[in-house]
């Protein structure tokens, strides 16, 4: 299964209307602030201009897709607001521009601020693009990047079980040459790169030679909450150390819902992960994963969840999953859909339960897995785990060159 090159195109051609940055001044002529109000679509920040300092916000209202080009400047906010939104749904293409908070942000001091966001209307069609090549984004309290197709905004919730509703118009990021580090350690729930997409538009997300660590909540976390599908391509990228906001939540409690609430309401530690899908609604989730490390997250390295109508189709290749709180790559389904998954060259190594898991927890749904060459040893658990329900069709598993597996722990799934 390869995700097609086509939803990947280059952007749309942009109107010309270029306007130079050249003054580092947070307002005023010359400077990105003025450029984003001018209806340019095209920004150039000179390469004289050093780095800006911002007091508030920067805003772009428009609608036609934008472009902002730098030679390396960092764009810092000076306090706890977000750095850059697009507050209408606009396209953003940036290239060689970084983005800061103050950083410092804990559970004892904690904040809102995001680094890039993309607000999408509910009346939005067609694909919010966000472009971004060689960006960095660092010590936001809040997500690093976000876009949210969703009308409650940050109170949209994650996962399957989030509320709101969003516009008919699908999300695509494309992230080559980023890094998000030290981002969301001032607020739950707070992901290095978060999608939501909350109505019948797809998740759409190209990621290269990229690095996402040291996250309050997730690397990236893409929810996907009602018709639509999730395609992935993730390639020469790095997911460390992830997940740890929780650990900062002193004892006793002495907060409001620090962290998250148990089926009993008690309140508990939440961990996140390297690389968290959630799917719900009729979709299904297809991937390409291709030379990553995933290493030290929280919880699981890689953490792949569908329900309802939909299954799963991956292909992993030359993975590194090491040392994670649990497992290195799970897979998860419930409902109808299956749980397809080939992997090469994928090596789990210490982690903190199971290297390896595949399931469908519910439905008449199947698991099938191809394995070559690889390891999964030395983790707490299983080395591969793989189960369903269904009795009827049983799933199978193929195992070739797959040396130094600490133990298989097969249900309703046979070795062929």
């Amino acid at each position: 299964m390869a995700v097609s090159a086509a939803l990947f195109g280059a952007s749309a051609a942009m109107a010309a209307a270029p306007a130079n940055v050249t003054s580092a001044a947070d307002s005023g002529p010359g400077t990105l602030r003025e450029a984003l109000a001018s209806g340019a679509t095209n920004i150039f920040i000179v390469p004289s201009v050093g780095n800006i300092t911002i007091d508030s916000t920067l805003d772009y209202a428009g609608t036609a897709p934008l472009s902002i080009e730098g030679r390396g400047q960092t764009v810092t906010a000076s306090g706890d607001f977000t750095v850059l939104q697009s507050s209408n749904g606009g396209n953003l293409k940036i290239k060689r521009v970084n983005f800061s908070g103050t950083a410092g942000y804990s559970f004892a001091n904690q904040g809102t601020g995001k680094g890039i966001f993309i607000q999408v209307p509910t009346d939005r069609a067609g694909i919010v693009r966000l472009e971004l090549e060689s960006v960095r984004v660092t010590g936001v309290a809040n997500h690093g990047i976000h876009i949210s197709d969703c009308e409650l905004g940050d109170a949209c919730g994650s996962g399957g079980g989030g509320g709101g509703d969003g516009s008919p118009a699908s999300i695509q990021g494309i992230l080559n040459r980023v890094v998000v580090n030290d981002a969301g350690n001032g607020k739950f729930d707070a992901d290095g790169v978060r999608f939501d997409e909350r109505n019948v538009g797809d998740i759409i997300l190209q990621v290269s030679s990229s690095e996402f660590s040291d996250v309050g909540a997730d690397g990236i976390e893409l929810d996907e909450g009602q018709g639509g599908d999730i395609f992935v391509e993730a390639s020469n990228s790095f997911f460390d150390s992830n997940g740890a906001y929780c650990l900062g939540v002193p004892e006793p409690l002495d907060v409001n819902e620090p962290c998250v609430e148990d089926d009993d309401g008690e309140l508990v530690l939440d961990l996140d992960d390297g690389f968290d899908i959630d799917e719900a609604g009729d979709g299904s989730i297809l991937g390409s994963f291709d030379s990553l490390f995933v290493m030290s997250n929280l919880d699981e390295g890689l953490d792949f969840d569908e329900e309802d109508n939909g299954g799963m189709d991956l292909e992993y290749r030359f993975i590194f999953g090491e040392n994670n709180g649990d497992e290195a790559i799970k897979m998860s389904a419930a409902g109808a859909g299956d749980v397809i998954a080939e992997m090469r060259f994928v090596n789990a190594l210490m982690n903190g339960n199971d290297g390896i898991e595949a399931e469908v927890e519910d439905g008449d749904g199947e698991v099938h897995l191809d394995f070559r060459n690889g390891t999964s040893r030395g983790n707490d658990g299983d080395g591969i785990q793989a189960s369903q329900e269904n009795t009827t069709n049983p799933g199978t598993q193929k195992l070739r060159g797959f040396t130094d597996v600490d133990s298989l722990d097969l249900e309703n799934v046979v070795e062929r």
